[in-house]
C-alpha cells in the first residue's frame, strides 16, 4: 500500500516536471519568434530612415 502511494506521487511529480518543461519550451520559442520580428522591424525602420 505504501509503495503504491509513493509511486503515485512520483508519477505526479513527473507530470508536473513534464508540464513545466513543455511550458518552458513554448516560452522560449515564443521569445525567439518575437526577437526575429523585432529584428526585422528594426531593419525595415533603418532601411526606411536612411
Amino acid at each position: 500500500m505504501m509503495r503504491q502511494s509513493v509511486h503515485m506521487r512520483d508519477q505526479k511529480a513527473n507530470q508536473i516536471a513534464m508540464r513545466s518543461r513543455q511550458y518552458r519550451q513554448t516560452a522560449i520559442s515564443m521569445l525567439e519568434e518575437i526577437t526575429v520580428l523585432v529584428m526585422l522591424w528594426g531593419v525595415f525602420l533603418l532601411a526606411g530612415t536612411s
